[in-house]
């Protein structure tokens, strides 16, 4: 703990004094965004140059991110007195109080929930917490794990999965990883308030734009699991409030603010290079617009010095496909006007297949996706009511394309994304709260009206935010902040800096000793808390099975993409997929003439894995067998296949169940088996 204390302090302070040096005329929501930017931006550059090298370890980390700050600090050392130079500013108004003390209380009691408990997020159990303990084990960022009946993860945009690297290098486990979205759910509020200012959008509207997309149950409720949506949303919201910036004042500083929050964007997930390239039209357009004054050179400049930035901050994963398989999205064939522009081992059809129309339904979306009362009265109206709006109030460019951007990233999520998923639509719905506060007159009645219809909008949410004693516990912490809030706010803000450090000192200690509860009670946490997370109990009964049975043994795994539980406790254990043929270990690259079927019945995929060509083609007892013993494999874990209709599993179950001289039935239960390989 002291050392993922010590090198985020170096990593934070750094940020600080760049935006002390760079930032400190600007407004606080600028400052805070453009310091989220900088701290997240050390993270991945460090990561990436020294993962490149192969030398990614606490070894190499610790004195990159020390010398960094030191000769920030030498440098900058005049910014120093800018540091915490901050507008303080403590709510007065109840509904302002309101919103804030619902948002943080029952922000809080998820936080505590998620610092107690394991990770339960299918993603992050296949591959955002497996490819970083294969990079913390390897020390470099070649292609990670295989992962088993799902060919695509180990070929996705890596700067998620970097994050939750840095939070679990020091400590060997995701006690703090399992809890890395939850800074971006706090930046989203900041970039969507800071983009209402921008357009002049009054203090409380702003902060009734923010709350009500924060509140959205589907979207808050994505704190509970380490994804990377949540990401996506804010790195996408930080770039439009700095091209919106640039715009209006045409600061380098603001272009390559946006670069950067574009690149970490677009390494982010494979989706957000839709999203990316709608903003990269969005600046040319600028840039066209704003011609006269900027001349050729800079255009040229601000175009240069954005491809260079989101190269380096979001190139990573795009480059690493391109060099590995000539495609820079691989798995997936890219076709326009039905040429083949790109090849890859499968199109997306194979996704859409399995959504029907019902998926993109209004009704749908509106009333059984947990949206909240906030899209229905405040988002929906906004957008309707957007053409006369614009006719009414002369629309500058910057506005007019910010007012479209939900309409166009619907229209990409509706049919350009293959999947219907609408977490995909969280940057859409942050805007879209903007056009509402825009066109509504900020009278002192009107603005105590919204308020009230805030309020109501807020208390129809929460009942989907939690539930059961979760739902009790948010609602007695928000009762006490509301009481409470301001005169903590008022205490802090005449806090001294030696006050600053006892309240550290006070969360260094609470932090340590609620790690060393988590790293003994983790897999114990699992079967207890299945009615909590919604996972199947077969497999964390597996799972605690396991780590009580293995102390850094070698595990091949098959069937189910979940491999991450399989490490144990503090990673103790190596974990890979064995290939059944004569390539291991085996890359779903190494099969050029690979190519892979399948629809609603997921059997047709595990056939499909297995065809002539695939990776799992030429199956074979004898060479998997010795696969296994070249590996020094221990255990064999076999789950069920999965998304079948009936419970069935892969051939390598068959193999060790006939030979039961090499392979000894060790665990067994309805979806899983696990054999000890003598």
């Amino acid at each position: 703990m002291v050392v993922t204390f010590l090198i985020n302090f170096f990593v934070l302070g750094t940020a600080a004094l760049l935006t002390a040096r760079y930032c400190r005329l600007e407004s606080i929501s600028y400052r805070l965004l453009a310091g989220a930017v900088f701290f997240y931006a050390q993270i991945i550059l460090i990561e990436i140059a020294w993962g490149v090298l192969g030398r990614l370890s606490l070894f190499t980390l610790v004195p990159s991110v020390s010398f960094i700050f030191l000769a920030c600090l030498f440098s900058l050392r005049n910014s120093l007195s800018h540091v915490l130079n901050f507008p303080r500013e403590i709510p007065k108004n109840k509904i302002v109080l309101f919103c804030l003390s619902v948002l943080l209380g029952f922000l809080l009691v998820k936080l505590s929930i998620n610092l107690v408990n394991p990770p339960f997020g299918w993603d992050s159990l296949n591959y955002h917490f497996s490819f970083p303990v294969e990079w913390l084990k390897q020390g470099n960022l070649l292609n990670p794990i295989t992962i088993n009946d799902d060919l695509a993860p180990s070929y996705y945009p890596i700067n998620g999965s970097l994050i939750y690297l840095w939070l679990m290098l020091p400590l060997k486990n995701v006690f703090l990883a399992d809890v890395g979205q939850i800074p971006f759910f706090v930046i989203s509020f900041l970039a969507l308030y800071g983009i209402c200012r921008r357009f002049s959008i009054c203090r409380r509207y702003s902060l009734y734009a923010a709350t009500l997309f924060s509140i959205i149950p589907n979207y808050f409720k994505q704190i509970e699991i380490a994804y990377v949506d949540v990401m996506v949303c804010a790195w996408f919201l930080i770039s439009v409030y700095f091209l919106l910036t640039f715009y209006q004042s045409r600061k380098i500083k603001d272009i390559i603010l946006f670069s950067i929050a574009l690149g970490l964007l677009l390494g982010t997930k494979t989706l957000a290079l839709l999203y990316s390239l709608l903003l990269v039209v969005f600046l040319i357009l600028f840039l066209l617009k704003q011609r006269n004054v900027l001349k050729t050179s800079g255009i040229v400049f601000c175009l240069a010095t954005s491809i260079g930035s989101i190269c380096i901050f979001g190139g990573y994963g795009y480059i690493r496909n391109y060099v590995q398989t000539k495609n820079p999205v691989y798995p997936m064939e890219v076709r326009i006007a039905e040429k083949v522009v790109f090849h890859g081992v499968y199109d997306k059809t194979n996704y859409s297949v399995r959504v029907s129309q019902k998926d993109y339904s209004f009704d749908k979306l509106l009333f059984h996706e947990g949206l909240g009362g906030g899209v229905l009265l405040f988002l929906i109206p906004g957008l309707l009511y957007l053409p006369i709006g614009m006719v009414r109030k002369k629309i500058e460019l910057d506005k007019l394309l910010l007012f479209l951007t939900p309409v166009f990233l619907y229209l990409l999520w509706r049919y350009c994304v293959p999947l219907a998923n609408v977490r995909y639509l969280y940057p859409a719905m942050a805007l879209g709260f903007v056009a509402p506060f825009y066109f509504l007159p900020d009278t002192k009645r009107v603005l105590n009206t919204v308020g009230v219809f805030v309020v109501v909008c807020i208390i129809a949410s929460v009942s989907e935010l939690a539930s059961h004693g979760e739902l009790v516990a948010s609602l007695l912490a928000s009762l006490i902040l509301f009481f409470t809030l301001r005169s903590m706010l008022a205490t802090l803000e005449r806090a001294k800096v030696w006050q600053w450090g006892i309240i550290a000192g006070v969360l260094f200690v609470g932090l340590f000793f609620l790690n060393a509860d988590y790293n003994r009670k983790e897999f114990k946490r699992y079967p207890a808390m299945t009615g909590y997370s919604g996972f199947w109990p077969d497999a964390t009964q597996a799972w605690l099975w396991l780590n009580e049975n293995t102390q850094g043994n070698t595990i091949a795994y098959v069937g189910r993409p979940v491999p991450f539980p399989l490490y144990g406790r503090n990673l103790k254990n190596n974990v890979f997929y064995v290939s059944v043929n004569k390539i291991d270990p085996v890359m779903i690259h190494y099969f050029p003439k690979s190519r892979y079927q399948w629809s609603e019945d997921f059997m047709e995929l595990h056939k499909s894995l297995e065809a002539k060509g695939n990776y799992r083609e030429h199956a074979d007892y004898a060479v998997w067998f010795s696969n296994l013993k070249r590996r020094k494999v221990e255990y064999l874990f076999v789950y069920s296949l999965h998304q079948t209709k009936e419970i069935a599993f892969s051939l390598e179950d068959e193999w060790a169940k006939a030979h039961p001289e090499v392979f000894q039935v060790a665990f067994t239960n309805q979806t899983i088996h696990i054999y000890r390989v003598i």
